[in-house]
């Protein structure tokens, strides 16, 4: 008698994320042209995200028969096949990304409040076309990276991906996610952006298209310290909460409401915590202290050695000779600045400070859905080099996420909402197939955990045999 084992989780959620709101079809449905396994091929690659990522070149080894069966491929490709297959995708992305913002807004599942948030990834090659040096947000700047923006709505879904060179700034790539975003949101809407895509072009752009808009000022010492000018004058206690029963948080704060000089329709909102400022001053004093320590190691070198340092020249060496001045006063931090705990929202929006606040403080969707991408989707570091399989394997890793953000949004109550959590519930739950010498094929279903219960219920179940008992 022999059997086959494998995991089942990655494709029972695509499959019934397929059943409920038709998403694998809306995107991939006639876009194979003279490939039949496309849709097959796409939904391989969403379940290796969902599961544990393995590279193209590890897929089909693997993968059995029967879990191609399950995902609509009828016979194995080639690996030539499936690197085919991530590059088409990435040359479909301007047509698939469109189909999906149909399949969600056809749903309704388009929220008003829409937060947009940038970040990168890196490659172990250099020979990427896109790949350029910029801003690390993996702290790798010695490797070359794509940079990659999305928005979300405050329900968790995502609305639109956009894929940029790695040296673009936020405030450019802001442009090309208004663009992208503004298809299927409704006016009147709400954009809101952290301050590195905060920019006079983008809120001239968002207010003209009718549309409403949420960021934070950037913190500028000069700037700053005009608009908190008598702020305790002027400002009002106000208690914003975090987090669900029992778990709430209350956190004060203060806070002054002002109207723009500069700009028509537009609001400051000046908020201070004092938390916050003791947090800012901690990390500043620990930080001045480092700094002191090493330059005492800087003075007892200077001590011991006559010259520090000595440059040649024509007439002969010249040294240089260390002076330490003498104080007879404590030094003071450079790094306090007078604006800790400060911080300054701006909006077109015309309402109470607290409402402001509460509405900002759940801008960290896009930053949890970003997490989701690159730590469960286990997107960095990114190993292809050509252009339109890096843009592929992008909006693969991006689908991959949204579906399990559709499917704890549609299921209401999942007890796991942590795709890196989740992804190992997911590879317990397992489809055994096996094979008498002389009898039917037995197909059992097991490891159908509470937490994946609540989040698939029976769904899985129809992978098994149900009449078993007749069998015998």
């Amino acid at each position: 008698m022999n059997s086959v084992t494998l995991p089942i989780g990655s494709i029972s959620v695509i499959d019934k994320i397929e059943k409920d709101i038709g998403l694998i079809s809306g995107i991939f449905g006639n876009s194979g042209g003279k490939s039949k396994d496309f849709v097959g091929i796409a939904k391989l690659f969403l379940a290796n995200r969902i599961e544990d990522t393995v590279s193209v070149h590890q897929l089909l080894p693997t993968s059995s028969k029967e879990k191609l069966g399950l995902l609509g491929i009828g016979e194995e490709p080639s690996e030539r096949s499936l690197y085919r297959g991530i590059q088409k995708i990435g040359r479909l992305f301007p047509i698939l990304i469109e189909r999906y913002q149909n399949v969600v807004l056809e749903k309704g599942l388009v929220d008003p409040v829409q937060i947009s948030d940038f970040s990168s990834s890196y490659f172990e090659g250099k020979r990427a076309e896109i790949a350029e040096h910029g801003y690390s947000r993996d702290h790798r700047p010695d490797k070359k990276q794509v940079t990659w923006g999305i928005t979300t709505g405050i329900n968790g879904v995502p609305t639109a991906l956009t894929i940029q060179k790695g040296n673009l700034q936020d405030k450019l790539h802001m442009r090309e996610m208004l663009r992208i975003g503004m298809r299927i949101i409704d006016k009147g809407s709400l954009f809101m952006y952290d301050c590195g895509g905060n920019s006079p072009w983008v809120k001239d752009k968002i207010l003209d298209s009718g549309y409403n808009y949420l960021t934070l000022k950037a913190k500028k010492v000069r700037t700053y310290k005009t608009h908190i000018k008598n702020f305790v004058k002027e400002c009002q206690n106000i208690t914003v909460e975090r987090g669900d029963p029992p778990n709430i948080v209350k956190q004060e704060y203060l806070a002054v409401k002002r109207a723009s000089d500069n700009r028509d329709g537009e609001f400051f909102y000046i908020f201070f915590s004092k938390e916050l400022c003791e947090d800012q001053l901690r990390k500043k004093e620990s930080k001045f202290q480092r700094r002191l320590k090493k330059g005492d190691e800087l003075a007892k070198k200077a001590r011991k050695h006559k010259a520090v340092q000595l440059f040649p020249s024509r007439e002969g060496w010249i040294g240089l000779y260390p002076e330490i001045q003498q104080t007879i006063s404590n030094i003071e931090n450079p790094y306090i600045t007078g604006i800790e705990g400060f911080f300054i929202l701006e909006s077109s929006l015309n309402v109470d400070p607290k409402a402001i606040l509460e509405l900002y403080k759940q801008r960290d969707v896009a930053e949890k859905f970003i997490r989701c991408m690159k730590e469960g989707g286990e997107l960095r570091p990114i190993r292809h080099w050509n252009k339109y399989a890096i843009i592929g394997a992008l909006f693969i890793c991006f689908l991959a996420s949204a579906i399990i953000n559709l499917t704890e949004k549609l299921c209401k109550n999942p007890d796991v909402k942590n795709f890196k959590l989740l992804k190992k519930y997911l590879g317990s739950l397992t489809l055994t197939v096996i094979y008498p010498e002389n009898g039917f094929r037995i197909r059992v279903v097991s490891n159908l955990s509470p937490p994946i219960h609540s989040i698939l219920g029976d769904f899985p179940m129809k992978y098994g045999d149900k009449n078993l008992h007749l069998r015998w």
